[in-house]
């Protein structure tokens, strides 16, 4: 079997910054997806933190259907991450309102929520067959994906640690402790998650991402930008890449490999795919042996990168960065994943959002 994984597509986003919706990005993809059996979109595949869920769906649809035409025959693996939570979000909540505790690669109903049964409507409808699982999905027996997100909480180490002792007494599994704590702290802290009142959670995440996409448009990273603003985010990608491939060396790498002990796929596990923060990788047999294995004993990690172009992260041309769009990951029955790029033969300006048209003059 032949297994296609991209995550991080961030379909419907502010500012158009996911390149799935320009004609090339997709073309490449549809290409890619010839001969593939399985598709696997591990995680933000739509952009629902930005108040906008019905504006991301419907922009996500074409696309969602394009893809779903291309795998006609074969089969779509869905994985909510953190950013498209929103997919299983209430699900969640009735299992654990019904104390059903989340393993680690949970199958979910295709119409457990609306909006879920819109993304997996709009894959189906074409001809493909999807099946949707949460927090992860096993790929082969010895190959598990997980979007990554719960290594946020990793990183935050002390309150996690708290937050697992409290849960060990309520008798919750591993998985639905990373759920409780990924939800606001002063909720979590109580594991009163499932009392509170349906909008609360996404009202609060919803805050944050439109204040996040506001910010991207002060910083002029959206559409159109300045020559000022374009030299100013290159001299910050030069420095902001390097750090975050040290964050992630130092301590990121480290911590996912932590979640799946948590979440007990080791030591069947052998490979594991995540997607989350945007790195390609790892690139090289140095990075491959060194920090992307941070146990010799343990499984190897794989990152299938991203679908949206980042200004602040990778300098026009760049298109060998690791954080350029287009990353993939390629596993072929259950053998060692070979990293894709996909789009490392694209232009920046088919990448980017088109351009606003002018406003009309008023002179005669």
């Amino acid at each position: 079997m032949r297994t296609l994984v991209i995550s991080d597509l961030h379909l419907g986003g502010r500012g158009g910054r996911d390149v799935l919706r320009r004609p090339v990005a997709l073309r490449a993809l549809l290409e890619a997806l010839d001969g593939i059996d399985r598709l696997v979109l591990l995680g933000d595949v739509v952009e629902l933190l930005e108040g906008r869920v019905a504006g991301a769906l419907a922009d996500a649809r074409p696309v969602l259907r394009a893809i779903g035409g291309a795998m006609a025959g074969g089969e779509v693996v869905v994985v909510p991450g953190n950013h498209d939570h929103l997919l299983v979000r209430a699900w969640l909540r009735r299992r654990r309102a019904a104390d059903q505790h989340l393993g680690a690669s949970t199958r979910v109903p295709r119409d457990a929520t609306e909006p879920l049964e819109e993304v997996t409507a709009a894959l189906h409808d074409p001809g493909a067959r999807v099946r949707v699982h949460y927090p992860g999905a096993w790929l082969g027996e010895h190959v598990y994906a997980h979007h990554g997100h719960y290594l946020d909480q990793r990183l935050a180490g002390g309150p996690l640690a708290r937050l697992a002792r409290t849960a060990e007494e309520a008798g919750l599994g591993p998985a639905d402790v990373y759920e409780v704590g990924r939800a606001p702290s002063v909720a979590a802290a109580s594991l009163v998650v499932r009392d509170l009142p349906d909008g609360f959670e996404e009202g609060v995440e919803r805050l944050s991402g439109i204040a996040r996409s506001i910010g991207k448009a002060v910083l002029g990273r959206d559409g159109a930008q300045t020559a000022g603003a374009q030299a100013r985010n290159e001299r910050i990608a030069a420095v902001s890449s390097v750090w975050l491939d040290r964050r992630l060396e130092r301590a990121g790498l480290s911590s996912l490999r932590r979640v799946a002990d948590d979440l007990g796929v080791l030591p069947r596990a052998r490979h594991v795919l995540f997607g989350h923060v945007h790195r390609l990788g790892p690139l090289t047999a140095d990075e491959a042996l060194g920090a992307w294995r941070p146990d010799p004993d343990g499984p190897w990690l794989w990152n299938s990168g991203s679908w949206v172009y980042e200004p602040l992260l990778v300098r026009p041309g760049e298109t060998m960065s690791p954080y350029w769009p287009g990353g993939a990951l390629l596993l072929v029955d259950d053998r060692t994943p070979q990293v894709q790029r996909l789009l490392d033969d694209v232009a920046l300006d088919d990448l980017r959002p088109p351009l606003p048209a002018p406003e009309p003059s008023d002179r005669t």
